[in-house]
């Protein structure tokens, strides 16, 4: 016969943070269902538990709360004619670790342990798990590793809770424990819960591809209403087989949101975007060259213009969708964005056809800006630039990490004020001057998301928080 207490290996202690006002927020969104698979060592079973399961305890009123103590109940059978219920019981202690600047930027506890005690250790261990970007010269302290990633961006690559505001202090946390299961309950779980979990496993996977999130496995992740939570083995198809496992299975879903976290995920997404765009301009030149593609894809200017434009707005829509970013994720979105505009006022302000060998039939009354790139996306105001006479500046002004290609823009800037062919209109040259002057004001992208610096646009709390499955 197993002991008592074997069974409770599966139990795991979540958190919910209870207001005074009423409202309850926490790490896993309110749920409470940390998930874990079952341990193969684990022999226990309802048939192997003891008939006084249920029968200690009754002294026990069951109107009196205890505050800290935390009961859950583990399984429950019938022997006979009697019904016994397994239940788990624990407490909770409460220690306060404080790091800064003083004490030689050792943590200090509230405990009375010597030395390094265990609860230090233990936060300690857990910050290890937050990765910086920088490699060489990275801080070494734990102060220093929260203030350069941000105490935003530390919570939320370890699913922490950040509490903000004066009325902090008054809301208490509320403690319980919750049985772990290998699978997670899909059925139970909202459409939107399941397209953004859908949203996280695309991001993953493409980040260990060499496809960019928005292109990866259409055949998978455009089409969620077909995917069977049945089938979770695909014969010949690895990766539909992968995203169906990360989809169901809690644990292994979790465990690779660690190992490929947020700021690793956008970085590559930003730097893949840029590629992108240099593969746009060589469709481009290819179709120039040798016209269309035997299955008869034109990429024109038209064609070329447009994928440009949805690069651009996917870059923004990005930078403020996988909030809170790192200084360095959102300087590479900064860099993307330098990149193409640097190409498409200095290298791509030309007729693309004047020197087209193959045999190009011009239509009448054919357009400049319809032959000139540079002058479809910038020149213009028409209505055929998508970009409303702001390409890339709009998403541009909001990045601050921008600063370390003020050089770049002011050399662009310059180009554009003696363009003889299709000069920049004012308002674009205005607007690109401004941006610069904001980021030499600016302090550097390491501080850039601090509020209330020169240059610097907050995140805001819509922002901020981004829905996570848990």
């Amino acid at each position: 016969m197993s002991s008592p207490i074997s069974s409770f290996s599966k139990l795991s202690i979540t958190q919910r943070m209870q207001s005074s006002r009423g409202h309850t927020r926490g790490h896993s969104g309110g749920k409470g269902k940390g998930k874990a698979p079952a341990r193969d060592d684990d022999l226990s079973s309802s048939d192997g538990s003891s008939d006084n399961d249920s029968e200690e305890g009754h002294d026990e009123g069951t109107d009196v709360s205890w505050t800290g103590r935390l009961f859950a109940l583990d399984h429950c059978r019938q022997h006979g004619t009697r019904y016994a219920f397994q239940i788990a019981y624990a407490e909770v202690q409460r220690y306060s670790i404080r790091i800064s600047t003083t004490d030689a930027g050792i943590p200090t506890c509230s405990c009375n342990e010597k030395g390094t005690c265990r609860h230090v250790t233990w936060l300690l261990e857990q910050l290890s798990r937050a990765r910086m970007d920088g490699g060489e010269g990275s801080p070494v302290t734990p102060y220093e590793q929260i203030s350069s990633m941000g105490l935003d961006a530390v919570c939320d690559e370890l699913h922490w809770e950040l509490r903000e505001g004066t009325d902090s202090d008054t809301e208490e946390t509320r403690w319980q424990l919750n049985k772990d299961y290998s699978n997670s309950e899909l059925p139970r779980q909202t459409r939107g819960m399941i397209k953004e979990r859908l949203r996280t496993v695309r991001d993953i996977m493409a980040t260990l591809s060499s496809e960019v999130t928005d292109d990866f496995r259409p055949d998978i992740f455009d089409t969620p209403d077909e995917i069977s939570l049945e089938d979770q083995f695909i014969l010949g198809d690895l990766e539909h087989t992968l995203a169906t496992i990360l989809l169901k299975d809690d644990a292994i879903y979790h465990q690779l949101n660690i190992f490929v976290p947020r700021n690793t995920r956008a970085t590559d997404y930003f730097r893949k975007m840029g590629l992108k765009a240099q593969h746009t301009l060589d469709l481009l030149d290819n179709y120039c060259e040798v016209g269309p593609t035997a299955a008869g894809q034109q990429h024109d200017i038209i064609w070329c213009a447009q994928e440009l434009n949805g690069i651009v707005d996917a870059i923004g829509r990005n930078v403020i969708e996988r909030q809170p970013l790192s200084p360095a994720s959102r300087e590479e979105a900064a860099k993307s964005l330098v990149s193409i505009l640097r190409i498409v006022v200095k290298e791509r302000n030309h007729d693309v056809y004047q020197n087209t060998q193959w045999p190009r039939r011009r239509p009448h009354g054919e357009p400049s800006i319809d032959r000139n790139l540079y002058e479809r996306l910038i020149g213009t105001h028409s209505r055929a630039n998508h970009a409303g006479g702001h390409f890339i500046l709009k998403v541009l002004q909001d990045l601050p990490e921008a600063q370390p290609f003020v050089d770049d823009l002011e050399e662009i800037l310059r180009v554009l004020k003696t363009i003889g062919w299709g000069p920049a209109p004012k308002p674009y040259t205005e607007k690109l001057s401004a941006i610069i002057a904001q980021l030499k004001r600016g302090s550097g992208p390491s501080t850039s998301l601090a509020a209330g610096q020169p240059g610097k646009r907050p995140a805001s709390s819509m922002e901020r928080k981004v829905k996570r499955m848990k």
